[in-house]
């Protein structure tokens, strides 16, 4: 009996690529696709990157500007500058939260009548590391949009800083006091004033009503030294934060918006140029076995 005839290796290998052809790509057909049809992936890359260049050249361009504020006064020759600039930093970063501060926003309303939605979309501030410093940025669609919308928050900051820090309430509740011993005690002097010595119960009304005056002025000289030690112990008004460099330059973004849409167009326009490589040799694959 006679043995089927045997297949050349060589017809073997190329019916099974064949197979594979038509069935599921070969191995490295698509980095050969990608390689035969470089051109044409180039060629797709560039026109996308060229694309997001222009996309980016067209969107709307944000400017930023800042305006530096410092906590305190800075004298290096003090002893303690070294202590100062440590814990003036740690103030600048809370004092920088003060950024959304209802009367900081109310300030930039009256001023540039923007809400205060808006004006806090377009406001952030953040400290200068290792510094008694923070920056107020402000952004707009023009540069001097974003330059006066940095100016008039720093000084809205300096401002609603200075008033929030020296206000005392102990002080203002003492004065009020005061002014409530004082009228008491004037009340009593002419109550004393316009009594007429008489009988024993007028002399006992009038000995209860020198009491209740002395004890009156007794009080109001007490709240006269609480007072000036509450207003002695309040912050300055001014000097705590104040304005060291106001903004005066904005820069505008639109070079950083040609570069990313470029860059994305040039990576879309790669993966279209692959696939359009892919598809075009799986074309002519499926062509030369059909002329086969």
């Amino acid at each position: 009996m006679l043995a089927p005839p045997q297949t050349p290796p060589a017809v073997a290998d190329r019916s099974a690529e064949m197979i594979r052809g038509v069935f599921e790509p070969p191995e490295g057909f698509v980095l050969s696709a990608i390689g035969r049809n470089k051109l044409i992936v180039l060629a797709i890359a560039a026109a996308c990157a060229v694309a997001g260049v222009a996309v980016g050249a067209t969107r709307p361009r944000t400017y930023t500007a800042s305006a530096t504020l410092q906590v305190g006064q800075v004298n290096p020759n003090s002893p303690g500058f070294l202590g100062y600039v440590q814990s003036a930093s740690a103030l600048a970063t809370a004092f920088s939260r003060a950024i959304s501060a209802e009367p900081v926003l109310a300030a930039v309303q009256r001023e540039l009548k923007l809400a205060p939605s808006t004006a806090a979309a377009r406001l952030s501030a953040e400290p200068v590391p290792l510094t008694p410093s923070f920056l107020v940025i402000g952004t707009g669609s023009s540069p001097s949009a974003a330059i006066q919308l940095a100016n008039v928050a720093a000084n809205a900051v300096v401002e609603y800083e200075s008033e929030s820090n020296s206000a005392n309430p102990q002080a203002s509740s003492l004065l009020h006091e005061y002014d409530e011993a004082s009228l008491r005690l004037a009340q009593d002097e002419a109550t004393l004033a316009h009594r007429r010595p008489g009988n024993a119960a007028s002399a006992d009304a009038q000995a209860r009503e020198q009491a209740e005056r002395n004890t009156t002025s007794v009080r109001l000289r007490a709240l006269e030294v609480a007072y000036t030690d509450a207003v002695a112990s309040q912050a300055p008004r001014s000097g705590l934060v104040s304005l060291l460099a106001a903004a005066t330059t904005a820069s505008g973004d639109a070079n950083s918006k040609i570069k990313l849409f470029g860059f994305i167009g040039l990576l879309a326009g790669i993966l279209i140029g692959c696939i359009a490589a892919v598809l075009r040799a799986h074309q002519q694959r499926r062509r030369w076995l059909a002329h086969e």
